[in-house]
């Protein structure tokens, strides 16, 4: 497994890291979590309990009361599951992706392969973030139209959805098509782990360098005799593995992410592969600052401009997301009804949707190039959005995990009386506390939100800075305005959206009769 050094170019390091990687704390050193994570059923020990909450949702989603706040599918999805969803990716990385339970669909998906000739291509021309961008609209713009949090019979739906797509995509095509270029919610997750503190790192590269078969991207069929070997990857006999987890077939990273190279949690669902599939037990889930990637311009080099184009929309579908549920955006939606002549909501709702995006895109697109030009370069549009796109990612952040926990900390306790009414409602002999809702007081809800917004703010100050200070040097003072403009008018807006009275979707504060 170790060769005999091949002639290596001048120009490439014998030692020494491949790319810059953050070099923190490996959580995988904390006591059992590395045997855990290495065991090769680790993964789906995670996604079970996922799977039955989505059983949950399925049964009384369909069959139970379809009155949102008290049904397990509205209540458990739009509730709950986005508030730990930002909490998780803020403390401790893409967790729910790890825990995935539409993955657990590759079993039917491996027996439906027998049926074809052979697997599909994923057309070159989709592989970027055209086709995720596309649904999150679609996703977004149904929320709305179809008022999703309230009916639990459509949520049930979108979740069986879910499952169908997965299903079908990794069926025709190879594994992890669906999780890189099609999931709206995975994508969703990889935008915005961006600013988690954690990563998948190589806790040295030189043993990568000499790595043969590159198990972690690949994946290994690792046996005590090499003839029980079926030939679905490397063969690395059992006596050449570092801290032996089992034999048999290890999948590589289905997203084609190369451990000694990754410097974004991009594409990263965190399933782990990489740390089970390495026989030298050479990966590390280290700590690093938040958004330590945003000043390192890894985009350029995977994803370009379509993945600075998800970092933009949803800053600004998030904004379009909360100002959807306060007064004022009712009062937009009455003129512009007036103006156009119609009251087709779906209509509306469309073009609202496309006033913000190229509002959005457009205000982007004119902070980078003026910022640019006062740095002294001018390289065109795409030069100047892959620079600077990576300011609005801080301000994503924080103004999704401000909305988000918002709404779940207005009804965590809610979960409780919400299953006590499913097995009430099939018969058993419980009684729903419905006055249980708030996790906090409300008048904590506010300064939360908009402590939230203001520290991710001045993340997106820092990261405009560095940007600046690199690429333009003495002018980075000048080409630093535009951002810096942009980044205090976009936290301003948050703060005053987050103190204006909000819709109360989905949520119970007392007795409904």
């Amino acid at each position: 497994m170790y060769p005999t050094e091949r002639a290596t170019p001048a120009h490439t390091p014998r030692s020494g890291p491949l790319v810059a990687q953050p070099r923190g704390f490996d959580l995988f050193a904390l006591p059992g979590l590395r045997a855990f994570v290495r065991w090769r059923y680790a993964r789906l020990a995670l996604q079970l309990p996922l799977l039955v909450l989505a059983l949950f949702v399925l049964v009384d989603g369909f069959t139970g009361r379809q009155l949102a706040p008290r049904n397990v599918a509205t209540t458990s999805v739009w509730l709950h599951y986005r508030g730990l969803v930002v909490v998780a990716l803020a403390l401790l990385g893409n967790a729910f992706c790890a825990a995935c339970p539409l993955m657990l669909t590759r079993g039917a998906t491996r027996r439906l392969e027998r049926l074809l000739p052979g697997k599909l291509r994923w057309p070159g021309v989709l592989k970027n973030k055209v086709v995720v961008l596309l649904l999150l609209l679609l996703f977004f713009f149904s929320y709305e139209a179809f008022n999703l949090w309230a009916s639990p019979w459509l949520t049930a739906w979108l979740v069986l959805a879910y499952f169908a797509g997965a299903l079908i995509i990794d069926t025709l095509f190879p594994a992890g098509t669906f999780c890189r270029y099609v999931c709206p919610l995975g994508n969703f997750n990889f935008a915005l782990a961006t600013a988690s503190p954690t990563q998948i790192a190589a806790k040295d590269a030189d043993i990568c360098r000499r790595c043969e078969h590159k198990p972690c991207l690949h994946g290994r069929e690792s046996y005590a005799d090499r003839a029980d070997a079926k030939g679905e990857a490397a063969f690395i006999p059992l006596s050449e593995i570092t801290r032996p987890n089992g034999e048999g077939f290890f999948p590589g990273c289905e997203t084609d992410l190369f451990v000694p190279t990754i410097q974004s949690n991009m594409d990263c669902t965190n399933c782990f592969n990489c740390v089970r599939a390495c026989p030298y037990d050479n990966v590390a889930l280290v700590t690093r600052a938040p958004g330590w990637e945003w000043t390192r311009e890894v985009w350029a080099r995977r994803g370009k401009l379509s993945v600075v184009l998800l970092g933009v929309f949803l800053a600004f579908w998030g904004l379009l997301n909360a100002v959807a549920m306060i007064g004022p955006y009712f009062s937009f939606a009455q003129w512009l009804s007036d103006t156009l002549g119609t009251r087709n909501e779906p209509l509306l709702l469309a073009f609202i949707f496309g006033l913000v995006s190229a509002f959005g895109f457009g205000i982007t697109a004119a902070m980078a190039l003026y910022a640019d030009r006062l740095g002294g370069v001018r390289q065109g549009l795409q030069a100047a959005l892959l620079r600077w796109g990576y300011v609005l990612l801080p301000l994503a952040f924080g103004f999704w995990a401000a909305h988000y926990l918002f709404h779940f900390l207005t009804g965590a306790l809610s979960i409780v009386p919400v299953f006590e009414h499913f097995f009430a409602l099939r018969g058993l002999p419980v009684d729903p506390n419905w006055r249980l809702s708030r996790l906090i007081p409300t008048r904590w809800l506010f300064p939360i939100g908009a402590t939230l917004v203001s520290f991710y703010s001045l993340l997106a100050l820092w990261v405009a800075f560095r940007i600046a200070l690199r690429d333009f040097g003495r002018r980075g003072a000048l080409a630093l305005w535009p951002p810096l403009i942009f980044i205090l008018v976009f936290a301003a807006f948050s703060v005053w959206v987050l103190a204006q009275p909000m819709e109360m979707r989905g949520t119970v504060f007392g007795p409904t009769f």
